[in-house]
């Protein structure tokens, strides 16, 4: 099959919706598949990752459920997407946030080819789709086959737009995300505690609930070290937040590269993502629990689908500093604990491995194409 993934968010964006359209693409090119993938231009360098890339439009990031998300704008998406399609003839389209404005709906609208889209997203409610289903639907309708990455994703877009949702889940790369990863050499031999957080400083992410709990866990845990993977325009005021004699024991890696991502997962001791809402599975989690990780994370829908709370880590109210200090206590205090809990996520985390999550994904793309063929 010649296949196109359309996306708003690619490299060098990091999120996600990103990492997963990335990593499917090289599971379909093994597959034996042709993959062309057509996303923004973004600021900066725009480094394809040894994917075939079409680059339309150009990114407008705006803020919307806690979070700051990518549009593509343009005046010739209509003309680019239909000279993309003439050129390569695609078997079939796969949209990500296929209702999302304005690069989604304009694939659903002028590409030919049949279509399958993933919805990756879950909120409490949006006065949006409340307010637009109507005018969605037509849209919506072009769909010929429907993923949700969980039950809560296939739970918030069926509120607005019903369907048959196949819920097929984020994979993760289970030799790449490896308790076998070489800790970087500026961990290996500390004796400090380390905590990760990896992501983007976000309002949702709740990066300032693990900074508040800080220095609770520093009272108990004067080895304690904070290892941030991730940026935003947040994080200074974030970082004066903390007081000032445990800035030091703060490291902040910005936005780090896809190698060396691993190995920060290898370095640290403990695993924490106190994100607040608007979380539909945690790909974060996955990629922890893969490299052997315990994991302390809110208890939020998306994150307690894939976390058992006790078994392969905690799960804690949201928002709740105390709550995170108290978990990431007992965990430092015991490593029976966090080796247990790091060999139960290793386990789970097997199951998602992208190398079974692509075969179901190319499983229904041969069943949209088979109905297709016989209509």
């Amino acid at each position: 099959m010649k296949i196109a993934i359309v996306t708003q968010s690619y490299y060098p964006i990091k999120g996600g919706v990103a990492e997963h359209v990335h990593a499917l693409s090289g599971e379909l090119e093994k597959l034996g598949h042709k993959v062309v993938i057509i996303t923004a231009n973004f600021t900066g360098l725009d480094d394809n990752y040894g994917r075939c890339v079409y680059r339309i439009g150009r990114d407008l990031t705006i803020p919307i459920n806690g979070a700051f998300n990518n549009m593509t704008v343009g005046f010739s998406l209509k003309k680019q997407l239909e000279e993309i399609e003439s050129k390569e003839k695609f078997d079939l389209i796969h949209i990500h946030q296929p209702i999302d404005p304005i690069l989604p709906l304009m694939a659903l609208k002028y590409l030919k080819a049949p279509k399958v889209g993933t919805f990756h997203t879950y909120s409490e409610g949006s006065y949006i789709l409340e307010t637009l289903k109507n005018q969605a639907k037509p849209f919506f309708d072009r769909l010929s086959g429907l993923i949700a990455v969980s039950s809560s994703a296939r739970e918030y877009i069926t509120r607005y737009l019903p369907g048959d949702y196949r819920i097929i889940p984020n994979g993760v790369d289970t030799t790449r995300f490896s308790p076998e990863v070489e800790p970087l050499e500026g961990y290996k031999n500390s004796r400090d505690f380390k905590i990760l957080f990896v992501g983007r400083m976000d309002p949702r992410k709740g990066f300032k609930y693990l900074l508040r709990a800080f220095p609770l866990i520093y009272q108990k845990i004067t080895n304690v070290r904070l290892i941030v993977v991730g940026n935003g325009f947040l994080r200074t005021f974030y970082h004066l937040s903390l007081p000032s004699v445990l800035r030091p024991r703060v490291d902040y890696r910005g936005f780090v590269s896809r190698a060396d991502l691993p190995r920060y997962y290898a370095s640290c001791d403990v695993y924490c993502s106190p994100a607040t809402m608007g979380e539909s599975f945690g790909i974060v989690l996955l990629e922890a629990m893969a490299s052997g990780k315990p994991v302390i994370a809110s208890d939020i829908r998306g994150y307690n689908s894939i976390l058992e709370d006790g078994r392969q880590g905690y799960l804690v109210p949201k928002e709740n500093p105390l709550a995170l200090a108290e978990k990431i206590i007992d965990l430092a205090c015991d490593q029976k604990k966090r080796e247990m809990m790091g060999a139960a996520g290793r386990q789970k985390a097997l199951t998602f491995d992208w190398g079974r999550v692509a075969k179901e994904i190319e499983g229904l793309y041969r069943e949209v194409l088979g109905k297709k063929g016989k209509s």
